[in-house]
């Protein structure tokens, strides 16, 4: 009677056993143990490698590239520091607004808005930290709009990095050679 117990665990024993294996390999192969590190923002400001004025003009060619617009540039001839300010972009609207405001911005989760369009403002700072370097610092002011009962509302948001950290890598790109056609804004 005990021969009968162990072939009947062992006829059911080795179909489930390989199942198992089965399950638990094609598992193992989905999971990403390698998955690459995410690159770590640049301090903002940060030292580039090229003269103020080679920065400033990658900074306006970065921006040209990018079609925003420039409202105001002014370069203090004390202190050599140069403040370049674009006009508003509205980056997102429609469906999307929400998610893209979120990526960049902090969205407070208290109120549940319709977003319906995201927008921004950029101050580059670039100052001369010696002949051949110069610092750069990247701001930028988010708002997103709101469809509500009184109306149309802009909403100032408090910025993530991430805009400010992908430019100052373009701007960093620029100034060593590269083109950074980032396409997005």
């Amino acid at each position: 009677m005990s021969n009968h117990n162990s072939t009947s665990i062992s006829k059911y024993f080795f179909p489930v056993a390989l199942l198992f294996f089965a399950f638990a390999s094609t598992a193992n192969a989905q999971i990403q143990f390698d998955r690459p590190k995410a690159e770590k923002p640049l301090p903002n400001p940060s030292i580039i490698q090229a003269p103020r004025d080679e920065a400033l003009t990658a900074t306006k060619q970065m921006l040209e590239t990018r079609e925003i617009p420039i409202d105001k540039e002014d370069c203090n001839q004390l202190t050599g520091e140069c403040t370049v300010i674009s006009k508003s972009v509205i980056f997102i609207k429609g469906i999307t607004t929400r998610s893209q405001l979120e990526h960049y911005c902090t969205v407070p989760s208290a109120n549940v808005k319709n977003w319906t369009r995201g927008r921004y403002v950029l101050r580059f700072q670039i100052t001369p930290a010696s002949p051949k370097s110069s610092q750069v610092g990247i701001y930028a002011k988010f708002e997103g709009q709101t469809d509500g009962f009184s109306g149309n509302e802009w909403v100032q948001l408090s910025s993530k990095g991430e805009l400010e950290d992908r430019l100052l890598k373009c701007i960093q790109s620029r100034v060593s050679g590269g083109d950074c056609k980032d396409e997005t804004r």
